[in-house]
């Protein structure tokens, strides 16, 4: 599902008292006596992929031991969407750390309706390439985590999703290049997770690292119409630079074979690396992406960043080449919706090679 959704806000936000404390309005503000935890906004936005947007969002938080303050903060959100390219959106997903953090299950389903851009397969497609299509999917991603050493966890994922056909203009890159998956299908994948978390907190951590490697094995044995292997790699590093400032780094990898449909392939831009560049403007069976970011707390709730990234895509590993990089880069604000639980709405605005783009948000990109 396309990430990058969320620029030019326009919201009333209604939040509950989960800050502890009374909470400060973004332009305006009802305070709900019940549930507590709870944090309900609808918003406007606008981006290089939905053009304007109209939706909301609601996002229940807790603590799943009560007594137990070194667990981190658990929440369940539902987002939903629909813009003016007639896209529909919704989203529902969830992170649960169960008590002492033993153990820990995410969760993903989203259905959307997706008019969408296509430049076809290569880190050096043309802009001209560009091919419009709208594709229905469905997808859901329940994994389960257990602890096995201090913050060494391994897990299980599985993955399914249904895309229907592809409504797109015969003749064109689908037809030319002979995309796997315009004629939809299902993928169904399960396999093994290797965590290490050392974050401080869930949403903005000033110390610690993640690291995590994913194996997906998908197969028609497990109600797969297309036989592929997904590897995915992702490893953030965070420097408590002082009270105020923290630098962010991150270095992912993905890596497909087999019989990939092109919903499964990897794809460089959206709002939470490549920042400024449309997502899937480079698509392809492999991919690296590296990026930086200098956070600031300035005052109150305000804050600002800067940050920077580079990134391809290739067929396969050999084609990778130090020539191939692309570059972004970009700066926004944060404002806190939750000092204690150091949840922040973050606005960015990134910039790429003849594209760029606003970005709105909870949480940090990484």
């Amino acid at each position: 599902m396309r990430a990058g959704l969320f620029i030019s806000l326009l919201l009333t936000v209604s939040l509950s008292s989960f800050c502890q404390q009374p909470p400060t309005p973004v332009d305006s503000l009802t305070v709900l006596p019940h549930p507590r935890n709870l944090l309900v906004f609808p918003f406007v936005v606008r981006s290089l992929e939905t053009d304007w947007g109209f939706g909301g969002i609601s996002a229940r938080f807790f603590k799943a031991g009560k007594r137990d303050t070194a667990t981190r903060t658990s929440d369940v959100n539902l987002l939903a969407l629909y813009t003016l390219r007639k896209q529909l959106i919704i989203v529902l997903s969830s992170t649960i750390f169960f008590p002492k953090e033993e153990r820990i299950a995410r969760f993903q389903a989203s259905y959307s309706y997706y008019p969408d851009r296509f430049w076809g397969l290569s880190n050096h497609s043309s802009r001209q390439a560009e091919e419009p299509f709208t594709q229905k999917q469905f997808f859901i991603n329940p994994q389960f985590l257990q602890r096995v050493h201090r913050k060494l966890y391994i897990g299980l994922t599985y993955e399914f999703q249904h895309t229907a056909p592809v409504l797109y203009q015969q003749g064109g890159i689908f037809d030319k290049e002979d995309i796997v998956g315009r004629f939809g299908g299902n993928t169904s994948g399960i396999g093994p997770i290797l965590s290490w978390d050392t974050r401080n907190n869930a949403y903005s951590p000033d110390r610690g690292v993640f690291a995590e490697m994913q194996y997906v094995w998908f197969d028609q044995h497990i109600g797969s119409d297309f036989n592929l292997r997904i590897f995915n790699l992702d490893f953030r590093k965070f420097f408590h630079l002082s009270d105020r400032s923290v630098l962010a780094l991150q270095g992912i990898a993905g890596l497909t074979s087999g019989n990939t449909p092109f919903r499964k392939l990897e794809e460089l831009g959206g709002s939470d690396i490549m920042r400024g560049y449309y997502q899937g403007r480079y698509t392809d069976k492999c991919l690296t992406a590296y990026q930086a970011e200098y956070r600031r707390m300035l005052f109150w709730r305000i804050g600002i960043v800067a940050f920077a990234s580079t990134g391809e895509v290739s067929p396969n590993l050999s084609s990778f080449r130090l020539d191939g990089f692309h570059y972004a880069y970009g700066g926004g604000a944060r404002f806190v919706l939750s000092k204690e639980e150091k949840l922040n709405l973050r606005v960015d605005y990134g910039l790429a090679k003849h594209s760029s783009g606003f970005y709105v948000q909870l949480r940090e990109a990484f």
